[in-house]
């Protein structure tokens, strides 16, 4: 099924069987091979914390992933076009200043995203990541974090090293050779204005996530 453009989908990434993001991302394209899914700056969407407040780099793993987190709304302050290929390892997110500049790409290293439900995009954030710059130099991003996540593998729904390093490594041969997605391709990206507003709703967590 085709997603149609303009329409409101809802990003969810899993922790195992709890939702760590919930944020409502229009449509902007639905091809063979992605997804291009777009939010503006101020958009709002939910991280979800411990019930006292603090998030993950606030809190021990084993704490975080045994306990029943909360949502807690999140604004962005960028614009966000974010390209999900089909079968990849990934997204790739441009994002824009409020005014409609592109300044920087971000390579999110992730199990390939599934739809769920018509409205669902489904995936599982591995917490390495690629940060490219507009003249494509590039640098990892969390790597320290997720070493130490690794050694804690009762705690971590992150359990296969190997998938998240070549799914980094792709990346990083695509920024080299100047490839899509950094060729400078949707770099001028403008949402068509006659796109209704996001449909924003209560996080939903009904469906399984997707698999590891």
């Amino acid at each position: 099924m085709s997603l149609v453009s303009g329409t409101t989908v809802y990003l969810r990434h899993w922790q195992r069987d709890q939702l760590g993001m919930f944020f409502p991302m229009q449509v902007a394209d639905h091809r063979d091979d992605g997804l291009l899914l777009w939010s503006p700056a101020g958009a709002q969407g939910w991280h979800f914390n411990m019930p006292d407040g603090r998030g993950m780099a606030q809190t021990p793993l084993t704490e975080w992933s045994a306990a029943q987190r909360v949502p807690v709304p999140h604004t962005v302050d960028h614009g966000l076009l974010s390209w999900h290929p089909h079968g990849r390892d990934y997204s790739v997110r441009w994002f824009f200043r409020p005014e409609g500049e592109f300044y920087q790409w971000y390579a999110n290293l992730e199990a390939a995203a599934s739809i769920s439900g018509g409205r669902f995009v489904d995936t599982v954030d591995w917490d390495l990541d690629v940060v490219v710059q507009p003249d494509r130099t590039w640098q990892w991003k969390d790597e320290d974090e997720f070493v130490a996540r690794l050694a804690m593998p009762d705690a971590y729904w992150v359990d296969d090293e190997h998938r998240v390093r070549k799914a980094g490594h792709e990346i990083v041969d695509l920024v080299e050779a100047g490839a899509f997605p950094f060729d400078g391709t949707w770099c001028d990206f403008h949402p068509d204005p006659a796109w209704p507003a996001i449909e924003q709703v209560e996080p939903v967590d009904s469906r399984p996530p997707v698999d590891n």
